[in-house]
This record gives structure tokens, C-alpha cells and sequence, in this order.
């Protein structure tokens, strides 16, 4: 036994090279065959590392490495403007007797900037459009390098990643992080990542700037690595890299939500403020979400998958990030699967908007793989002679603007617009429409309608409105905000409309904004210091809304001047994106233990939630009604809270209702409420049962149910809407819109139906939005679309109605006024 314990010792010091060390050479591979030849030159000044130690090459491209006792790998820092010919990693193998490692030039380097393309979260084993398009980008538009930080994931998923989506098939260097899910069964966790991506730890340098991958710390299946190994490494790294170079970290999750980044080990630290490091990039939550780390200059950035909807509904997507020597230049949002989208919101068959005698031209236009670089628009009279031509001006990622003045004497006659949108490849898409040059009647009211100051109106989110009829879509006007909206609706009081949007990539995007309502002019915009995600609500002349970061802000709705703030007690992940309520001169924000009730007028908490935290971050919006809270956390609880005290009533997690997407919603004093896959019918003072619904599709939508006389209406995921009995609870119809042109429902994918937009009640017919970009109007009792209007974006928002006109906020920033 002796004997064989000395052999195994042996063969593990040789495999390691603790007994040889290592050499070999980094050279400059002219023929890209992987192999050093006479002919072919070192490079000096290379980072090379076994794991723990680092050297640089000499000036003949030579080193050499002590090697340690876990010893997996020699890798090598690969050098800006140039890119690894094999591999930038060689398992330590004794019977090799040099560790070599080819690279070569790359055309057109840009030392200034480093670009590149980040996946997170895919969890697939499936083949789809989200892998081209990140391919045909960082094609199109000459990226670095793609990452993936981690969970690929489990065995089935690493397994396709690494035959699918690597350095070869992707056309630029592929790197990996190792998430949770990626520690699966083996001789210790991280070994079948290894065998398939090599190291779990290791840095690389593109234009500017100095990236390191870290491991994530935990996972399904122990790892054999320690954070003291990680620490130990990063020394060495970083003591090797010029200073005041700008360090740019990959991981699985986020480190801290502090400004002080130090990773600690039980006998080690380094603290990664002191060696210039200006962002973390992270994924794990399935979120998109951006935040600067107070004054330390270091930002975070989280993504959604790209193959599906995030767990808080956020769209799928793969960032587009860009590194100068000052740190982050650009981050941008690719939202997978949307090809060729090009729409003209104004001028329309479906009508024509004016800023005053200026004709409005509004176009969504939006590729994923090859982003539109200009819009031409051309009008032409109906013999065909071109009247007028300009160029549109971008407002957001998916829209483009101009207003064109117009002679009195074309007024009411028929025209043609051509659209020709140019691509980052050159490809060019074309459209054209023909309308009547006309302005819309104005609106007229006979009786001023209630003000609209909650989304779906009232904080019971019954979604009813007054309305009695409904016909064909009739655009009044189309106004940008100048960011995305999600799901903040439109809030109307005072002759206004209301709204915020989003910044999920740090770039300052984000505002509350001011619209008279019935022109559309914008009148004030308050800047907000992350995104507005869900709605805002209006009480006496007030404004409040809660970002992305737990601040709330409250607003004097005439004029946009802050009248207080309040940064909550938020301090870690999740992102908060839910909608919050006022009642009782009180404004319910916050989840967790900064879930809080405060003061309309002062901003002063009147109380703070102690009985419950955890869980993911949701969109459902709050309800109210009878002095009782209703309010959620995904993958947690739905909870009841005395609205007056904060005192937690009843939880429910049972039946899926854990999984928190919709918002609750009160009619006839019954709560409706959906789980995963079943509309749960609750009584509200006891959180029991009293009657549910089995549904097929996915309830994950950020919608409510609508009751009406006969029918409750749901939306699903992937399956559209459904009415069902309400007596005998049996499908009545379902009506399926278009495929969405991106998702977000949680994991849904192609091919999904989804409605995220709560359908309104006006009279006998339901108007809803959804994520394939139209506004159907349906019959009530048959699900038969009566009229639609393509917004040329995703409709995430819920709708409103005020005053006898509709207002849509889509994704692409407008929003839209339509008279009924």
C-alpha cells in the first residue's frame, strides 16, 4: 500500500510539473497552424501563468514556470492587437516538452478601444436565431472578443456550447466564465468545465485595457478551487500588468454592492480598487441592470439571457460593451431575434401626426445582427413626382425622427413614403405606404374624464374604463421620449401624460417626462439616476416613482421640480422594478426589508416591512383595496400586509404562485391572482382559495387578469389571450397576436404569442398590446380582432384611457395617442 501511495504521488507531481517545471514560447504563428516553426518570431513582453506564478516572455518570446502543485493549465495573457491561433490555454501534460502558444495580428486593432460581445445565463442545449445573431454582430461590426459569463450550463449545455458557440464558429476569440450550473458531477466540480473551456481563472488584454475572468465562488457541485487561490493568482496577474492600465473583471455574479472591491479569502485579500479596476460584468439574476458604485468610477453591468426572457421579465438580449483607458465608452443592448423590423408610426394609412404644421415622421426600425445606421425618408405626390426628402434622426435604439413643414395646399391629398434604412453591413431595407395627408380631428369632450393615476387606473388594477365603444385605431399623435419604456404606463391628470423610461446600460437615459395630452408636447423631463421600470402614480398635484436602485422620487406635476427624495434601505440584488401604489396619503414602494410605506407630502416612512426578505425581483405592480396590501417577490411569496401598519397578514407560495410576474388584481372583493400555470381566485382577508382556473399556457406575463360580467381574461406567455367563462370557468376563445419580436416573459423563446400589456375593457371590446408591436382591438364575446395598429415595437406598458383617447407607450420610447 505504501508502495502505491509513493507511485500515485509520483505521477501526480510529474502531471503537475512540479518536478520539470515549464518553458515554452509565445510566437508569432504566420501561418496559423498552431505550430512553432524556424521561420516564425517570439514575442516578448507576454504574461504566461501556471495558476499561481506569472512571468513574461523574454525578448525572444521565451519563459519559463515553476509550476505548483495544482497545476491544470499554462496560459498566457493573450496580448492586445493580437488573437490566439490553437488556443490561449494547453493542459499540463509532462510528456510535453515545450508549451507553445501561436498568435497573430489582428486587422484593423483599435488600441483606443476594446470591443466586445457578452452572453449570459443561455442554460441551453438548443439551436437558435439568438447564436447567429450574436455571431453575424460581432462580425458586422469587428468585435474583439465574446464572453460568456457563465451557466452554459449543466452537463448538456457545456457540452453544446463547446461545439457550437467557440472561437472557430464565431469568427472572434470566445471566452468563458464558470457559473453555478456549470459545477456539475465529476472528480470535483469544475472538471468538465475544464475539459471543455479550460481554466476557471485566467486574464487576457484587448486595446486599452486588462480583462480577468474569476470563478464564481459556489455552485451545484463543490469545486476544488478556493477564493485563496484566486487571490494568490490575482496578485501575481495584476503585479504584471502596466499600471494604471484599466482593469475590467468577468464573473458569474456580482461581488459587491458597495464601492470597496475586495476579494477576501480566509488568509488573503486584494483590493481591486487600488489597480484600477473600472467595471464588473456579471450575470446570475437574468436581469438587465446597470449602476455606477457611487464615486469609485467602477460600474456594474448585469444581462438577461439572449435566448429567452429574463426572470424579471427583462427583454432577452447580449450586451455590446466598449472599454477606453477611462473605463467603460458605450454599453448597448442587442435585442435577440428582431430582423428587419422597419415601420412607419407617422405618416400611416392609420393616420398622420403634427407638431403644430410640422408633419411628423416617426419610423421603428430595429436589426439585431447589424444595427440601422440612417433612415431616408422620401414623399412623393400621387404622379409620382418626389416632393420631399430627409433624413431621419435617431431618438432611441429603435426610433428615428424628423418633422417636416407642410404647405397648406397639399393638405387631404393622397401620398407615398418610401423608407430606405441602411444597415452597419450596407444591406438596405426598403418600405412603402400610401396615405391621406390629413390631420386629425381633435378630440372632443364633452366632459372632462377621470384623471388615470395609477396604471390600470385605480390601485384595485381592475383595468375597466368608461368608455363605451371602441372602432379602428386613428393615430392623433406620436411623441419619443428619448429612452425605452417598459412597463411604465401612461399616467393622465391635469391635461397630462405622464411617463418614465429606462436605462438598463448606464448610459443616463432614464427620466420622467411630461406630455400635454392633446398635442403630445413634451413640457418637462426630470432626469431619474436609474431606470423608471414599472409606473408611476399621481396624487394631488404630486408625482411619485421608485428606479431600478430603490430612490424614490416625488415630483410637482405641473412644473417637474423635485419635491423630495428618498433613498431607501435597498443595498443588494435584486433590482427593484415593481409599481408601487398611493393610498391614505401614503406611497407603498420597495420590496423585502425596504418594502415601506411613506408620507406622500414629507417622504417620511411610516413604516418599514420586517417579516419577510429573499427572493427575485418582480414587475407585478402592488394592489390595494379595503386597507390591504398585496404585494409579491418572485420565486418567493405573494403577501398580504396591513396597509395602515405594515403587519404581514397571510403568505402564499403554494400552486405556483411563487412565481411572481403578474399583478394581482380585486373585483367583487375577491382576489385574482395568477400562478405558473393556474388563475388562483383568493379571499383577501385569509389569502385561501375560493376558486382557480387550470391554465395550459404560461401565466408569466406582466399582466392582471380582467373580470368583466361574463368573462375573465387572461394572457399567457406564449399561447395570447384567453377568455374564460366566468360561471363555469371554461375557455370560451383565445385570440394568438404575432410571434413577440423579442421575449421576456421568464424563459420564454421562440416561437411565443406573448401579451404583456393588460388588456383594458371599453365597452363590448378589449384593447390590448403585445410584444409582436401592434394594439389589437377585440370583440369581447368572440376574441375576433376588430381593428390593429402596428407600433413597430414591443408593448410592454399598460395602456390608459383619458379624455376619449387612448395612449400606448411601446418600447422604442413613443407614445402614442389614438382617438377612440
Amino acid at each position: 500500500m505504501k508502495k502505491l501511495y509513493l507511485t500515485l504521488f509520483v505521477a501526480c507531481s510529474l502531471q503537475t510539473g512540479v518536478a520539470q517545471g515549464f518553458r515554452g514560447r509565445v510566437f508569432t504563428d504566420t501561418n496559423a497552424d498552431g505550430q512553432l516553426n524556424n521561420q516564425e518570431k517570439g514575442l516578448a513582453g507576454v504574461p504566461v501563468s501556471d495558476g499561481l506564478h506569472v512571468t513574461i516572455t523574454d525578448a525572444n518570446g521565451n519563459y519559463q514556470l515553476p509550476g505548483h502543485t495544482r497545476t491544470r493549465f499554462i496560459f498566457m495573457t493573450t496580448p492586445a492587437g493580437y488573437r490566439y491561433t490553437s488556443s490561449f490555454y494547453i493542459r499540463a501534460d509532462s510528456s510535453l516538452p515545450a508549451f507553445n502558444f501561436g498568435v497573430q495580428p489582428v486587422a484593423r486593432a483599435n488600441n483606443a478601444v476594446a470591443k466586445f460581445v457578452r452572453l449570459a445565463d443561455t442554460e441551453t442545449y438548443q439551436f437558435n436565431n439568438w447564436i447567429t445573431d450574436a455571431r453575424e454582430y460581432a462580425r458586422n461590426e469587428n468585435a474583439d472578443f465574446m464572453i460568456h459569463t457563465g451557466d452554459i450550463c449543466y452537463e448538456k449545455g457545456m457540452a453544446f456550447h463547446a461545439q457550437y458557440i467557440n472561437t472557430r464558429t464565431m469568427g472572434v476569440p470566445v471566452y468563458y466564465c464558470i457559473g453555478n450550473h456549470d459545477l456539475v458531477k465529476g472528480p470535483y466540480g469544475e472538471a468538465l468545465y475544464e475539459s471543455l473551456f479550460g481554466p476557471v481563472f485566467y486574464s487576457f488584454d484587448a486595446g486599452p485595457a486588462h480583462f480577468i475572468v474569476t470563478p464564481m465562488r459556489y455552485g451545484d457541485y463543490q469545486p476544488s478551487y478556493t477564493v485563496d487561490d484566486v487571490v494568490k493568482w490575482l496578485k501575481n496577474d495584476l503585479a504584471n500588468t502596466a499600471p494604471g492600465k484599466p482593469v475590467i473583471v468577468f464573473n458569474h455574479d456580482l461581488l459587491t454592492y458597495d464601492t470597496l472591491f475586495t476579494i477576501r479569502s480566509k488568509t488573503d485579500s486584494i483590493n481591486l480598487n487600488e489597480h484600477h479596476l473600472k467595471a464588473w460584468i456579471y450575470g446570475h439574476w437574468h436581469i438587465n441592470f446597470a449602476r455606477e458604485h457611487g464615486s469609485s468610477g467602477i460600474r456594474s453591468i448585469c444581462a438577461a439571457p439572449p435566448p429567452d426572457g429574463g426572470i424579471d421579465n427583462s427583454a432577452s438580449n447580449f450586451d455590446v460593451i466598449g472599454i477606453d483607458k477611462n473605463g467603460i465608452s458605450f454599453v448597448q443592448r442587442r435585442y435577440t431575434y428582431v430582423h428587419d423590423q422597419l415601420v412607419p408610426v407617422s405618416p400611416a394609412a392609420t393616420g398622420v401626426a403634427f407638431d403644430g404644421d410640422k408633419m411628423v415622421i416617426s419610423v421603428n426600425a430595429y436589426n439585431t445582427s447589424s444595427p440601422v445606421t440612417n433612415v431616408l425618408f422620401s414623399l412623393f405626390d400621387k404622379k409620382g413626382n418626389l416632393v420631399k426628402q430627409l433624413p431621419l434622426q435617431p431618438r432611441t435604439d429603435w426610433n428615428l425622427f424628423a418633422a417636416t413643414a407642410i404647405p397648406a395646399a397639399w393638405m387631404n391629398g393622397v401620398y407615398t413614403a418610401t423608407l430606405e434604412a441602411t444597415l452597419g453591413t450596407g444591406r438596405v431595407l426598403f418600405r412603402r405606404d400610401t396615405f391621406t395627408l390629413a390631420k386629425s380631428t381633435p378630440v372632443k369632450i364633452s366632459k372632462p374624464s377621470s384623471d388615470w393615476p395609477e396604471a390600470l387606473q385605480n390601485i384595485q388594477r381592475t383595468g375597466i374604463t368608461g368608455i363605451t365603444t371602441a372602432g379602428a385605431l386613428h393615430l392623433h399623435w406620436t411623441a419619443n421620449l428619448g429612452g425605452n419604456i417598459w412597463k411604465s404606463s401612461p399616467i393622465c391628470a391635469a391635461g397630462k401624460i405622464f411617463t418614465g423610461t429606462i436605462d438598463d446600460e448606464g448610459n443616463h437615459h432614464s427620466s420622467i417626462t411630461a406630455l400635454d395630452a392633446q398635442t403630445g408636447k413634451q413640457l418637462w423631463q426630470f432626469p431619474t439616476g436609474n431606470s423608471i421600470k414599472h409606473s408611476i402614480s399621481y396624487h394631488n398635484g404630486l408625482l411619485l416613482a421608485t428606479d431600478a436602485e430603490g430612490v424614490t422620487y416625488t415630483l410637482d406635476a405641473a412644473t417637474g421640480q423635485l419635491r423630495w427624495k428618498h433613498t431607501g434601505d435597498h443595498n443588494n440584488l435584486p433590482a427593484y422594478n415593481s409599481g408601487g401604489a398611493v393610498y391614505n396619503n401614503m406611497y407603498y414602494t420597495g420590496a423585502g426589508n425596504y418594502l415601506q410605506a411613506l408620507d406622500i407630502n414629507t417622504g417620511q416612512v411610516k413604516w418599514t416591512n420586517h417579516d419577510w426578505t429573499g427572493g427575485e425581483g418582480t414587475p407585478a405592480a402592488m394592489a390595494i383595496h379595503d386597507g390591504r396590501l398585496i404585494t409579491s417577490s418572485n420565486w418567493n411569496h405573494l403577501f398580504a400586509h396591513n396597509a395602515a401598519t405594515g403587519k404581514l397578514q397571510w403568505k402564499r407560495a403554494d400552486e405556483g404562485i411563487r412565481f411572481r410576474s403578474g399583478t394581482p388584481a380585486f373585483f367583487d372583493n375577491l382576489l385574482y391572482v395568477y400562478g405558473i400555470n393556474k388563475l388562483h381566485i383568493l379571499d383577501p382577508a385569509t389569502g385561501k382559495t375560493t376558486d382557480s382556473i387550470p391554465v395550459t399556457e404560461d401565466l408569466k406575463t406582466m399582466t392582471a387578469p380582467l373580470v368583466t360580467n361574463n368573462y375573465i381574461i387572461t394572457c399567457t406567455a406564449a399561447g395570447g389571450m384567453i377568455a374564460f367563462n366566468k360561471k363555469s370557468k371554461k375557455e370560451q376563445w383565445r385570440f394568438v397576436p404575432g410571434e413577440a419580436l423579442f421575449y421576456s416573459a421568464p424563459y420564454s423563446s421562440p416561437s411565443s404569442a406573448t401579451i404583456e400589456s393588460t388588456p383594458l375593457l371599453v365597452g363590448n371590446r378589449l384593447i390590448t398590446g403585445a410584444s409582436d408591436g401592434y394594439v389589437y382591438v377585440i370583440d369581447l364575446n368572440t376574441g375576433k380582432m376588430i381593428s390593429r395598429f402596428n407600433t413597430g415595437a414591443p408593448v410592454f406598458a399598460d395602456m390608459a384611457v383619458y379624455n376619449g383617447m387612448l395612449y400606448v407607450a411601446d418600447f422604442s420610447g413613443n407614445v402614442n395617442a389614438f382617438s377612440l
